[in-house]
């Protein structure tokens, strides 16, 4: 018999944080880096937080990047590249219990961290690395 069950990791939490970065920016929201800047989001982690009998609350750690090609050394670019990090962080921040039309996608949402880095093999690719963890209910 097979079981019937929700990818609740790609269908309500990565689709959710990419509709919201696709509505923000336009920019586009790929799987790898391609153009002058694009946002790239990716699952680093999911884990289980607590059984609740029928359901788990599951935490899920992405990492979201966006990138910028640009010559120069950090001082030229960090206005934007900043910027932009900025812009993400604040509109994660004010969709951290995200429930569109009444409906409940993830929640406790927040950005734990951001670094900055230049490609080391491409030095005019510049990057804001983001470290996202929200929270999810999957009913089982």
């Amino acid at each position: 018999m097979a079981i019937s069950y929700t990818n609740t990791v790609s269908s309500v939490v990565m689709d959710s944080i990419e509709k919201l970065l696709e509505d923000e920016f336009n920019i586009p929201v790929l799987h790898e880096h391609k153009g002058n800047e694009s946002i790239t989001v990716n699952l680093v982690e999911d884990s289980l937080v607590i059984n609740l009998g029928d359901a788990q609350q599951r935490n899920y750690d992405v990492a979201i990047v966006y990138t910028m090609s640009k010559a120069g050394e950090f001082e030229t670019v960090k206005d934007h590249l900043t910027n932009r990090a900025e812009r993400i962080k604040r509109l994660l921040f004010n969709y951290s219990n995200y429930s569109p039309s009444g409906t409940l996608k993830f929640f406790n949402g927040n950005v734990d961290s951001i670094t900055y880095e230049n490609d080391e093999d491409n030095p005019e690719l510049w990057r804001s690395n983001m470290s996202f963890s929200c929270n999810s209910l999957e009913s089982l």
